[in-house]
């Protein structure tokens, strides 16, 4: 065998020997991943509360892991997209909006409802006059003016920026 020959044999020794390295390592690490079991029951103890639950976004999604064929396998059983509003309803003096949020402790989606009381008022604080005027409408909830005022603000007589 030549010198040339002898080279590139080595080079492919070498390739294989990288080669198998790698593959052992992959098989090794997904060895890792899926755990081994016996029962469902294994696969699941070491899950918390919820733990089969978990949020991608305004999106919950729901698995379940069983034991199959002696490995512990993960796969998704539902999606539920938590809708969510920007607009409510005015009741009476009050503007009222329902709130959603995707919650993968409790797996699902939680709604709370806030509600603003839409009355006439003056606010002056840091130099911003806010004034609220008493209407409502659904778009944009308790209808408010606000102004800054470099020089100064006060409510009292009248809402007004100070010169």
């Amino acid at each position: 065998m030549c010198l040339i020959d002898k080279i590139t044999a080595a080079r492919m020794s070498l390739g294989s020997a990288a080669t198998a390295v790698i593959v052992t390592m992959l098989l090794a690490s997904n060895a890792t991943l899926a755990q081994s079991c016996t029962s469902d029951y294994e696969c699941t103890r070491g899950l918390s509360l919820g733990g089969n639950a978990r949020c991608i976004g305004d999106t919950l999604v729901r698995t379940t892991t069983r034991c199959v064929a002696g490995r512990c396998q993960t796969r998704e059983t539902s999606r539920q997209r938590c809708p969510t509003s920007n607009t409510g309803r005015c009741v009476g003096e009050y503007f009222q909006r329902a709130l959603s949020r995707c919650d993968a402790l409790n797996g699902s989606c939680s709604t709370r409802t806030e509600r603003e009381h839409c009355k006439r008022g003056c606010s002056c604080r840091n130099n911003v006059l806010v004034v609220f005027t008493g209407s409502c409408s659904p778009a944009i909830g308790c209808h408010k003016a606000v102004r800054k005022c470099p020089g100064g603000c006060s409510c009292d007589p009248e809402p007004k920026c100070r010169e």
